[in-house]
């Protein structure tokens, strides 16, 4: 008899080792899996930043068509993703620590990357001719394109704007922090830090935020901010009856935090903090 469905995952989930023997009560179980190289690791990686925390299941098309791919079951990649969720410091760990070395090397290095190439990302300014407005410091990073004008300094910003607003907004079930509106054409993937003060955070997804139009730019006037616990907070700046038809539609009053890629604690106070500065001196 095998021992204890426990011991069985535990076995099931060592998804790194190939023709390895574990010994479960009186039995000895042998598993021939196929092990994970760098580049497997790297997709499965990128597949997870861009998925809802709740749709990481065998039977999700993206993971079913990486599945194909890489020539894996949808089982072992859903497993995969499920065992890299343990390397986002912000999730609760508890019964997921089972990802490899080489998981948690190709995890930092792929973060690095992503450091990297935000940083060589260039700082454009948005023509109020083309783009209808002109916000130097705007949340969401527009690059402005004459049209059929096409460079590699464009096509880097549009697929480092592409990528991080996916990974943004999955972090956040598609939804807007404060007021749950979940209709993609109307979320920001925005940034805490700006686009143009902090290049080395451009696309660092804890430097994310979802919000609906309205609110990002209010997020971005500092018209409104977070407390640590999440609660709204509301400029004195707002006219009254601006601020009455806001917190209407808030749902709860306090800020979602979304299930994976938690915004860095220290970000959002440093916004808080030039929100009550603007408060006071107002």
């Amino acid at each position: 008899m095998l021992g204890s469905a426990k011991e069985l995952v535990q076995c099931l989930k060592m998804t790194n080792e190939e023709n390895s023997s574990f010994h479960i009560g009186t039995s000895t179980l042998k598993l021939s899996s196929k092990i994970w190289s760098e580049p497997e690791i790297e997709k499965a990686i990128d597949l997870y930043v861009k998925l809802p925390f709740g749709r990481i299941h065998s039977r999700n098309p993206d993971i079913v068509e990486l599945a194909n791919q890489l020539g894996r079951t949808p089982s072992a990649i859903a497993l995969k993703l499920s065992n890299l969720a343990s390397l986002d410091e912000t999730i609760d760990r508890k019964g997921m620590s089972h990802a490899s070395k080489l998981d948690r090397i190709v995890w930092q290095n792929f973060f690095e990357g992503l450091q990297r190439v935000s940083s060589e990302i260039d700082n454009f300014e948005t023509d109020n001719k083309l783009a209808g407005l002109r916000e130097k410091q705007q949340s969401e990073y527009v690059v402005p394109v004459m049209a059929g004008e096409t460079t590699p300094r464009t096509t880097q910003s549009r697929i480092g704007q592409q990528f991080f607003r996916q990974m943004i907004l999955a972090s956040y079930d598609y939804k807007c922090a404060m007021t749950g509106i979940a209709q993609p054409e109307l979320l920001v993937a925005g940034h805490i830090r700006p686009w143009s003060k902090d290049k080395s955070n451009r696309m660092n997804p804890h430097n994310g935020i979802c919000l609906n139009r309205l609110h990002d730019k209010a997020f971005e006037e500092k018209l409104i901010s977070f407390e640590a616990d999440g609660k709204i907070l509301y400029s004195n700046r707002l006219k009254p009856e601006t601020r009455r038809k806001m917190q209407s539609i808030d749902e709860t009053g306090y800020f979602q935090f979304p299930k994976k890629f938690k915004p860095d604690l220290n970000f959002l106070a440093e916004h808080r903090n030039e929100f009550q500065l603007l408060e006071t001196s107002s």
